[in-house]
């Protein structure tokens, strides 16, 4: 493996230079870290939260989880879904 050295003149440098590498590196489509009040679609709460689009379907019906209706779309609120995860109790099978 290759030794990279970066010599920077001042720290504030450095954070630039550093911003612009990482600004570079990330490929455009790739999601980003929002805030914990941003709105997801289906489609993302789905895959931030590893849980299939019937599971969220069903959670949505049975008002486990709180969403916002925008004209047609539906939206999940991240900081809701959260807090939604923490108190759902997951199906125990019995002994």
């Amino acid at each position: 493996m290759a030794h990279l050295v970066i010599l920077a003149d001042s720290p504030e440098t450095f954070e630039v230079l550093l911003r612009k590498t990482f600004a570079e590196m990330i490929p455009p489509g790739a999601p980003k870290v929002d805030s914990p009040d941003s709105l997801l679609t289906k489609a993302e709460a789905c895959r931030e939260f590893g849980i299939s689009l019937t599971t969220l379907t069903e959670w949505q019906k049975n008002g486990i989880v709180p969403f916002v209706r925008l004209g047609r779309r539906i939206y999940f609120e991240r900081s809701k879904m959260l807090e939604a995860g923490r108190s759902h109790i997951r199906y125990q099978h019995r002994k």
